[in-house]
């Protein structure tokens, strides 16, 4: 390793040595990368040991399923009510029962914030496990039936 030294014409030497900033900043990045790993907060997700499918005829009554619909509303076992008194009636659904687990289905369509307050809704009202359905086509997601609307009398014939 040489040094250079100033003569007398010139001067001192008047540039600055990096070598030892060098070696410190990539001492502090070893140790940055070394502790990175450790700090990063995972979410605990519980997957199934097996897949199995479930026929139509197997799926208890009780169970609760929360959908939101392609536009944005939200529907609890297929009745469609706005996200308020559905919690309260999740709520009331929950308190009654030990097993504390709800379903959320999801049309591929809907909007992503209407599905992520349906979730904290749910934690809300006393959820302590959410299931997630599995992703369909479209067209056969049949989570949310309008309400019926009153038949609508016929128009009086016209006289003439």
């Amino acid at each position: 390793m040489g040094m250079q030294v100033g003569d007398k014409k010139k001067g001192g030497f008047n540039d600055i040595n990096v070598t030892p900033l060098i070696d410190i900043v990539l001492v502090v990045l070893i140790i940055f990368m070394v502790i990175t790993p450790q700090t990063i907060d995972e979410m605990a997700v519980n997957m199934p040991k097996k897949t199995e499918t479930v026929k139509n005829d197997d799926v208890p009554t009780d169970q609760l399923v929360l959908s939101v619909c392609v536009d944005g509303t939200f529907a609890l076992n297929g009745n469609v009510l706005p996200l308020d008194p559905l919690v309260d009636q999740l709520r009331k659904r929950l308190a009654a029962t030990r097993d504390k687990v709800v379903f959320v289905d999801a049309h591929p369509d809907a909007p992503y914030d209407k599905v992520v307050d349906l979730m904290d809704g749910a934690r809300g009202a006393g959820a302590d496990k959410l299931g997630i359905a599995k992703l369909k086509e479209p067209d056969k997601f049949k989570g949310c039936t309008p309400p019926e609307a009153p038949p609508v009398p016929a128009a009086p014939a016209a006289g003439g």
